[in-house]
């Protein structure tokens, strides 16, 4: 190990403190690839040089934002030490900014208060009150070892002597004389931390430490009297000191093997092995989403977008409406980033414009997963030759396709999409199987298995599967064989060849709501789906509008910002003037 292949400049040629430009490399070693740095565990890091020598980030499983900050560094026997403060500074809603003293909870109120947080380095009011503990980093002067400790009270308490009241001079205390003002877990949240840095270290050596060992001290907490702060030990208060030692043992040192430790997981065998940073493994996987109009494709994405996000997994979604307006890209939007392609399926008409999208997702956002959303009357096998277009960009994931239990073996025989849509599947949803009795629901997985007898198929209320499945390396993904470099030149069915056609209006005032219902189950009885957002008269929010087979709902549709009022109906041999008649049949209320 030489600490020099990380950093060519010398301890004796720096211009100012080595210690930090090190840390510098060796974070910037794991940020060059979106995925590695994710696997390690950073969701997020930013540099600073306007206080002094620091850094912002994120960590998975951890809400809020840690700050590092360089304060010094001295030779001694071992070699270059240096030290840096550790802080975090939580969300304004989490329950643990609570537990912060009062000036640091009033600092996370504030408006400001993000931006307080990345110019900490030089602000007293985020740098002290935020406190968690120490880092120290000894570099040998040879470059053959490296420890790192970390330092951090189990606990920060602060006891106000004279109270707190609220208002000032109210008699009304918020916290009693003598009473704890702030109690905040310490070490943990900083182990975190730590687990994450000493990862990256150990990925970036390519070692495990060489020793492992924790030391408990005496303690400490604090006292506030009037403005004055001091220290006065507490046997319950324990002072906690991690440290890890990479490479070369000192001459005389005896290492025996270190025990398993809890923090050790951060060490898995994984870091060890070399891979390619540009490998396949590190390209985000694209997930191909198909179903039949009203299938409940969106329910289903935007659960799966739910799992994503809960597991630290970025998710970016293009989808593809038939529409001139698209509406499952605005219900999304809040969760995940949505390109929405132009009006038309891709399979039919944007030819290139996929892999020119795609291209500029992840050169924006770096997504750990796509999700390309194909229009409810698009056939997925006419898309073979844009999929093996982006072979370079992405990995192949699962093709899914969604389907509606009830109704479906009458879909397939008198629908081509339909059928190649299950056909071409990796994995079969039979959503809304709640609407079906178990007898009907035997039926619907004999059909869909009779036309895909190789899928894994899954059985679903409102979109809900175990969505873990679809990341198993073992699910076979053979429904497109978009990896093959033959050209093909057959072309599938397609919805303009069974009739079906887009009507889309755009509405300018609200509606009516006498009127709305009736309008709506006229465009019902000869569309096969309605689907938009529309005001109406008297309502304080949007209204979204969702038909399928003539079932029509509505539900108000709150927090929603964006100004597109539209509706879009879908059907076989609409006639050119479908959505002017709708519009005459809104207005009757208003007239």
């Amino acid at each position: 190990m030489n600490l020099f292949d990380i950093t060519p400049v010398r301890m004796e040629d720096a211009q100012g403190a080595w210690l930090p430009s090190f840390l510098r490399a060796l974070l910037l070693r794991t940020q060059f690839s979106h995925s590695r740095a994710r696997a390690l565990g950073w969701r997020g890091l930013r540099p600073s040089l306007a206080f002094g020598e620091s850094w912002t980030c994120r960590i998975a499983g951890r809400p809020g934002i840690f700050g590092l900050l360089f304060e010094g560094e001295e030779m001694t026997s071992e070699g270059l030490r240096g030290r840096f403060s550790l802080h975090l500074f939580p969300d304004p809603g989490d329950p643990r900014a609570e537990l912060l003293p009062l000036d640091a909870a009033v600092t996370a109120q504030r408006p400001d208060y993000w931006d307080l947080v990345r110019e900490f380095q030089g602000r007293d009011e985020t740098r002290a009150s935020f406190r968690l503990g120490t880092l120290e980093m000894t570099a040998a002067a040879d470059g053959r070892s490296l420890a790192l400790v970390l330092a951090a009270p189990t606990r920060r308490k602060l006891i106000s002597l004279d109270g707190l009241e609220w208002p000032p001079g109210s008699g009304n205390h918020i916290v009693p004389p003598g009473g704890l003002e702030s109690n905040l877990a310490a070490f943990g949240p900083a182990l975190r931390f730590f687990r994450v840095l000493a990862a990256t270290v150990t990925h970036v050596l390519g070692r495990a430490p060489r020793t492992r060992s924790l030391e408990s001290l005496p303690g400490w907490i604090q006292w506030r009297r009037g403005a004055e702060v001091f220290r006065g030990k507490d046997e319950a208060v324990r002072l906690l000191r991690l440290r890890l030692e990479y490479g070369e043992a000192p001459a005389g040192a005896a290492d025996g093997p270190p025990r398993r430790q809890p923090w050790d997981f951060s060490h898995d065998p994984a870091w060890f092995e070399a891979r390619d940073p540009g490998g396949r493994e590190n390209l985000p996987e694209l997930l191909v989403l198909t179903g039949f109009l009203g299938s409940g494709k969106t329910s289903l994405l935007r659960r799966f977008v739910e799992h994503c996000l809960q597991r630290d997994r970025f998710v970016a979604v293009i989808q593809n409406e038939i529409g001139a307006v698209g509406l499952d890209g605005k219900l999304l939007e809040r969760d995940s980033q949505v390109l929405e392609m132009d009006e038309g399926c891709v399979c039919c008409s944007l030819s290139g414009q996929l892999k020119k999208g795609l291209a500029r997702i992840l050169e924006r956002y770096r997504p750990d997963v796509v999700v390309l959303e194909m229009s409810g009357l698009a056939n997925p096998k006419n898309l073979l030759a844009e999929l093996r277009e982006l072979r370079d960009l992405v990995r192949r994931g699962p093709l899914v396709a969604v389907a509606e239990a009830s109704g479906l073996e009458e879909l397939l025989h008198g629908s081509e999409v339909a059928r190649d849509q299950l056909a071409a599947a990796d994995v079969l949803v039979l959503n809304k199987r709640d609407l079906l009795d178990p007898d009907r629901a035997e039926q619907s997985r004999a059909a869909a298995q009779a036309v895909n007898p190789r899928a894994l198929v899954l059985e679903a209320e409102h979109g809900d599967i175990p969505f873990g499945l679809l990341h198993d390396p073992t699910l076979a993904r053979e429904g497109l064989a978009w990896d093959d470099l033959l050209p093909h030149f057959h072309e599938h069915g397609t919805h303009a060849g069974e009739g079906f056609a887009a009507r889309t209006l755009l509405l300018e005032a609200p509606v009516p709501a006498e009127a709305l219902g009736p309008a709506l189950e006229r465009a019902a009885a000869r569309a096969f789906r309605v689907k938009g957002i529309v005001d109406v008269l008297g309502e304080e929010c949007p209204v979204l509008v969702q038909a399928v087979a003539g079932r029509l709902e509505t539900s108000p549709l709150r927090g929603h910002a964006r100004p597109e009022r539209f509706l879009v109906c879908i059907g076989r041999e609409l006639p050119e003037d479908f959505a002017e008649a709708l519009a005459r049949d809104l207005e009757v209320g208003r007239a």
